[in-house]
């Protein structure tokens, strides 16, 4: 750490922890200097807000408007441009380093006195309402803004329509009443159109006579003297006017606050903004008694109450209402209209409409604006403040569902009369205007919440863009997949980066391909092996469907790459799951790479998938053999990592099948070395997974355990769920190995819901009736195994080894006390079965007969 900082004026002194002014030595005070320091060290970038938490509030939690605080302080000591705010990012230190000789520090001046307070000298007309609409869910905003208003004397609430900026505004002024000598005034320009106009209406509502002259000079003379607050309302229709006169109102009139609320900031230089959130959601999983106190659900439950006595949030009801207040993004206005739809539509009807919200919900309070009467007229309000370009970016971004790069939306919103770089500035201004949300660090993502969003497809269609809009998007997202189908298997970027960086994307990807199935079908088969990728094993139900849904679209007529390509990433995801159809796949997949010169990498997938494949389908080890020979024969040592771990995989799978238990972990830990090197943890984890079981087939069974239960520790509270369930399900054959029949009971029970969800039920069902036999209930296990069976047979492969142990034991158990008609008579009961049958007849405690 250097001795000191030189700025100009300025001169920071870590030792001393002092500033000097001109020479003079200063103390911001110890929490602000250390905010200082973090702000200097890392001049050459944005700092975050919770980087500088943690640098100067270490080890403590603490609000983020002491952080605010902190930094007002700095401001007022280096100047407002010191430190810049980078809107949703942080702040930046941007005064420049000076090579002037350091000053010599002269003692801190001593603490100023505190200022009286001003006495109130007699009541004033405010034009607040008489009695306020109560405020639910704004706490934290209440706190933080009447700190702010203590420290700024301009201060712009800043949010989307319907949000609530009014009604909080209000409660702020009523509150502050008496900390003025000369009051409080609210000023609403709702209904105020002309700019002309708008210092004669800031006049009149301060209760001034203008005169004849210049409103702004004879305003700027009656408030200089003047001490108080006013709130301007709905400031984003006149932004410039309202800007000029309050930049000259500033100077003017150094004893007067200023509160505004609109939809898009003022940029004066002296102007603090405060963007309004959504009010807070909870998580779905949250008890009543945690998720009523958050303030959507607060605001719904009032607001539902007040409309029909009868209504009461309980358990019961509790998941509608949090779904509701979700998909309404948790805007105040669009529940409040939710809400007194209750009586009319009921609950859960309510919830099933939104879909066609902008038409639901209309009928707002008696005394509310027109604007705010129904959700439509409140967006109509917003689109209608924007010029025709911004309207023209702002409905055309209707078409990207959970956000999008600013890259992804040049892509998709230029075209030859917009270009790309007016997208980019129009984009901010959208920003500015609360209509799209910036999220992220320095290289943001943007969105629009799903109510915004209806209403500008409403518009896109009205324009008649939509079908192209929707072409464009698709392409762009195919454009994505495919590059990231190439990356993956090209070494240049870690495989968990790869699934990072394309998560974002993941809901544009399904809906691209859904446009595509419909209008493309060429995009829709380019676009599936990436995305069907990057969904995760942890989403399998959504990989079978792309892998489903786009099966019929592939056809001779596209070309023969496309094909190949398809054919042998979907080989390699049924391989397991339908090795007959994985065959034919990586067949196909493997002549079309065999006639195309310099393809030798991808017939080596394809030739992997194939090998994959036989190993769990009929008798075929002769082509098994051959084919496996021919992957080795083309095998590049030079390839990438996660090229070779595919082969090596395949290959020890035919180990496995044929008994080779200790040939196949072997190779298993090759492959794990290639997996690190590709950085892929969650081929790491699976892999661990394996040789545990292969430990179990091999008759190692404590051996087995000891791994799975240190895996299934690594496992707990992670994102892979998939994993951590296969884990857990192979941990209870283990357990059942050994006989330890209260332990596989236990595990069993807690994850066959996340079976069920994972359709995994191929890996469980051999555990279930083994179970049944070693609790002595022969005649429930005779019904389960009937159930195996046909779980077996969907799959389209016979028993893996221990699963097929499992059912071998389980039938010789349960032939030991239930004779050969019994049997067979409970096993075709058993064949029929339905999924959602299996917890009671498994998990009871008596034998079904």
């Amino acid at each position: 750490m250097l001795n000191s900082y030189r700025f100009g004026r300025f001169e920071v002194r870590p030792s001393q922890r002092v500033v000097l002014v001109d020479g003079a030595a200063t103390n911001p005070g110890a929490r602000a200097f250390d905010v200082l320091m973090a702000l200097v060290q890392h001049r050459d970038r944005v700092v975050s807000k919770d980087e500088l938490l943690d640098l100067a509030w270490p080890g403590l939690v603490v609000e983020e408007n002491n952080l605010q605080a902190q930094v007002s302080t700095l401001r007022k000591l280096l100047g407002p441009q010191a430190i810049v705010t980078i809107p949703g990012r942080g702040y930046r230190f941007t005064l420049e380093p000076s090579d002037a000789p350091p000053a010599e520090a002269s003692p801190p001046p001593p603490p100023a006195s505190p200022p009286a307070v001003p006495q109130e000298s007699h009541p004033n007309q405010t034009h607040l309402p008489l009695v306020l609409t109560p405020l639910i869910g704004r706490t934290l905003d209440v706190s933080n803004l009447d700190s702010l208003l203590g420290q700024h004397r301009l201060l712009t609430i800043v949010g989307a329509g319907g949000i609530g900026k009014s009604l909080l505004a209000q409660w702020l002024l009523h509150a502050r009443r008496g900390a003025h000598q000369h009051g409080v005034a609210w000023v609403d320009l709702a209904a105020q159109t002309a700019p002309e106009f708008v210092a004669s209406t800031v006049a009149g509502a301060l209760g001034l006579q203008s005169g004849h002259g210049d409103p702004l000079k004879g305003l700027m003379e009656a408030v200089r003297p003047l001490s108080m607050l006013i709130a301007i309302d709905n400031a984003e229709h006149l932004l410039d006017e309202v800007a000029r006169i309050l930049q000259a109102l500033h100077q003017a009139a150094p004893q007067l606050q200023v509160l505004v609320t609109s939809q898009a900031p003022l940029k004066l230089a002296n102007e603090w903004v405060y963007r309004l959130d959504a009010l807070a959601l909870p998580e779905h999983s949250a008890p009543l008694d945690v998720a009523r106190h958050y303030g959507a659900v607060a605001l719904f439950a009032q607001r539902a109450q007040a409309a029909d006595r009868r209504f009461e949030l309980g358990p019961h009801n509790l998941g509608t209402v949090v779904e509701i207040c979700r998909r309404l993004d948790g805007l105040p206005l669009a529940i409040e209209l939710a809400a007194a739809r209750v009586p009319l539509l009921g609950l859960v009807p309510l919830a099933n409409s939104l879909n066609q919200r902008l038409r639901l919900l209309n009928g707002g309070g008696r005394g509310a604006p027109a604007r705010q009467k129904t959700l439509r007229a409140a967006l109509e309000w917003s689109y209608g403040l924007l010029d025709a370009t911004e309207q023209t970016v702002f409905r055309r971004l209707g078409v990207f569902v959970g956000g999008f790069s600013l890259e992804m939306a040049r892509q998709v919103v230029a075209d030859d009369v917009l270009d790309a770089w007016t997208v980019v500035d129009v984009l901010g201004a959208l920003v500015d205007r609360s209509l799209v949300i910036a999220d992220g660090g320095d290289t943001p993502r943007y969105r629009l919440l799903d109510t915004p969003r209806s209403y500008a497809l409403e518009q896109l269609t009205a324009a008649h863009e939509e079908p192209v809009l929707r072409q464009r998007h698709a392409l762009a997202l195919r454009q994505l997949f495919e590059q990231a189908d190439t990356a993956f298997f090209s070494g240049q970027q870690r495989i968990d980066d790869w699934y990072t960086a394309l998560a974002p994307d993941l809901s544009n990807g399904r809906e691209a391909l859904a446009w595509a199935i419909q209008f493309d079908p060429q995009t829709a088969v380019a676009i599936a092996p990436g995305l069907a990728e990057a969904l995760t094993s942890d989403r399998r139900r959504e990989r079978r469907y792309v892998w489903q849904a786009t099966a019929l679209l592939v056809t001779d007529q596209l070309p023969a790459g496309l094909q190949a390509r398809w054919s042998s990433r979907a080989a390699y995801f049924w391989a397991y799951r339908q090795p007959a159809l994985a065959c034919r796949l990586a067949r196909r997949a493997a002549n079309l790479y065999r006639a195309q010169p310099g393809e030798k990498r991808n017939l080596y997938h394809a030739l992997a998938a194939l090998v994959y494949a036989l190993t769990y389908g009929p008798e075929q080890r002769q082509e098994q053999r051959e084919v496996l020979a021919e992957m080795w024969a083309i095998e590049d040592p030079a390839w990438p990592p996660i090229v070779r771990s595919y082969g090596l995989f395949a290959s020890l799978t035919c180990n496995f099948v044929e008994g080779a238990f200790d040939q196949a972990i072997e190779q298993l830990l090759q492959k794990a070395s290639l997996d690190a090197l590709a950085g892929y943890s969650e081929a790491l984890l699976r892999g661990e997974d394996i040789v545990a079981y292969m430990e179990l087939a091999a008759g190692r069974v404590d051996a087995s355990i000891a791994r799975y239960l240190a895996l299934q520790a690594r496992l707990a509270n992670t994102r892979h769920m998939a994993t951590l369930l296969l884990v857990q399900l192979h941990l209870t054959g283990a357990w059942l190995a050994k006989g330890d029949t209260v332990q596989a009971r236990a595990l069993m029970e807690a994850c066959w819901p996340q079976v069920l969800h994972f359709d995994a039920q191929v890996y469980a069902v051999d555990n279930l009736a083994l179970l049944a036999a070693l609790e002595n209930r022969p005649h429930t296990a005779v019904r389960l195994l009937g159930y195996a069976d046909t779980v077996h047979a969907a799959h389209g492969k016979a028993r893996e080894v221990n699963e097929a142990r499992c059912a071998q034991c389980a039938e010789h158990l349960a032939r030991a006390v239930v004779n050969n008609t019994a049997f067979d008579r409970l096993k075709t009961l058993g064949s029929g079965l339905r999924h959602g049958d299996i917890a009671q007849l498994a998990f009871g405690l008596h034998d079904a007969v």
